[in-house]
């Protein structure tokens, strides 16, 4: 795998996450930039992760990006995006609302965050 790879990922509320080969940092939308005034998506959080940790989450994502019968062609409201960014480019899709792999990325990367 590309050692400069890292993932951005926005969840179907506008929350994001940056996952790098050392960390996972946690972006939460807060109530003034949410479409209902009032959402919050919690604190900002920044852990370290090991490499197998990295792997981990990785495996998650891209078996998303590999699947695109779980994609879509437009962001609506609870679909999420995945960037794969690297030196010399960004590639984004959309996933559709509800499938199996957003909820499997989303469960994964609160695991990590919340413990």
């Amino acid at each position: 795998m590309n050692d400069s790879l890292q993932f951005e990922y926005a969840d179907g509320n506008g929350n994001r996450y940056t996952i790098t080969r050392s960390a996972l940092s946690y972006i939460p939308v807060k109530p003034e930039e949410s479409s209902s005034g009032t959402y919050s998506g919690g604190s900002p959080t920044s852990i370290t992760i090991t490499s197998g940790e990295f792997q981990r989450i990785s495996d998650v994502l891209m078996k998303a990006v590999d699947n695109p019968a779980s994609h879509s062609s437009n962001r609506v409201m609870m679909s999420g995006t995945i960037s794969m960014i690297n030196k010399s480019n960004k590639k984004q899709i959309i996933l559709a609302p509800g499938t199996v792999e957003l909820q499997h990325i989303e469960a994964t990367l609160k695991e990590f965050i919340t413990n």
